[in-house]
């Protein structure tokens, strides 16, 4: 039964992610037609979108009283995405250009808005109350991020008014298939953790955070190699900055948080190490190197492993 239910988690992920693809391919469309800068593009709409999966990950988990599912998925997703996403679109894109745009600032409050649930989390739950503050953190943030929009180059536009007409029935039609999807795989996850006698969070951690994030894999790989550094960095940042604020805040406010407090720990240390290592390589030369995508992906295996033997 357990490698039936791994089969379906494969396909819900499959469906996941091909609806991602053209969440952001659409979305992407539409607001080059409407000049949208190219980090806020990355930042507001492309993150919002890669991160729907989180989202609906978080609201069906927490509807369904298990909610540790979601807390290891955002945790274990912003670990996939600084680690995988971000190594890989360096290996395939033999390296992924820092911006000008994106300063010591915007690293500092991703860091910060990520260490912020782990903070919160110490009495090994997130209320109803964090869940407000963690709401009104991803509040303060976007209208920072509107407010200094006017420092970031516009977009090109080329695309007709039939074009964003059809490019809006796709994105409401996958939409629709990816919170299906995200159902399905909430479902599953949790019959997983039974069969495997498993903590939900752990689950959460390596397996669903690795699915929910394909839509980021996709989207950034594509980006660096045709040279939109810029919004692929915008999207792994403002992911990191969704999934710890809106997507939590969301699950929390719905149902509170409670889960295995080891699992979450290891997961916590490593998104701390980790954040630290990409900020420096980061900051380095501003670029991440090939040689510097490696050792991330290399951070994630260690995390899995790490995981797995200690639970």
């Amino acid at each position: 039964m357990l490698i039936v239910y791994f089969i379906y988690f494969l396909i819900s992920c499959f469906f996941l992610a091909g609806a991602g693809y053209l969440v952001v391919r659409s979305l992407s469309k539409i607001a080059k037609h409407y000049q949208m800068r190219e980090f806020v593009l990355g930042f507001i709409l492309i993150a919002i979108s890669t991160s729907i999966p989180e989202l609906f990950v978080g609201i069906f988990s927490a509807l369904n009283k298990i909610p540790a599912i979601s807390l290891g998925d955002v945790v274990g997703a912003n670990i996939v995405d600084l680690t995988v996403v971000i190594g890989a679109a360096a290996l395939l894109g033999k390296r992924v250009k820092v911006e000008k745009e994106i300063n010591k600032k915007d690293i500092f409050y991703t860091t910060l808005i990520a260490f912020l649930p782990i903070l919160l989390f110490l009495d090994q739950q997130l209320s109803r109350i964090d869940g407000i503050i963690l709401l009104f953190v991803f509040s303060l943030y976007i209208i920072r991020l509107i407010i200094q929009r006017k420092h970031f180059k516009m977009l090109k536009d080329g695309i007709t008014r039939m074009q964003i007409i059809e490019e809006v029935i796709i994105f409401l039609i996958s939409l629709a298939i990816l919170l299906l999807s995200a159902r399905f795989i909430v479902d599953i996850a949790s019959q997983i953790a039974i069969e495997l006698a498993l903590p939900q969070v752990l689950v959460g951690l390596v397996i669903v955070g690795i699915g929910t994030t394909l839509p980021e894999l996709s989207f950034e790989t594509n980006s660096v190699r045709k040279g939109f550094s810029g919004m692929a960095l915008g999207d792994l940042l403002g992911s990191v900055v969704l999934n710890s604020s809106l997507v939590l805040g969301l699950a929390a406010l719905i149902y509170p948080i409670k889960a295995d407090f080891l699992p979450f720990l290891i997961g916590a240390l490593f998104l701390m190490l980790i954040l630290g290592i990409f900020a420096i390589f980061a900051k380095t030369g501003r670029k991440i190197t090939r040689k510097e995508g490696l050792i991330l992906l290399m951070f994630y295996a260690l995390f899995v492993i790490v995981s797995i033997l200690a639970r």
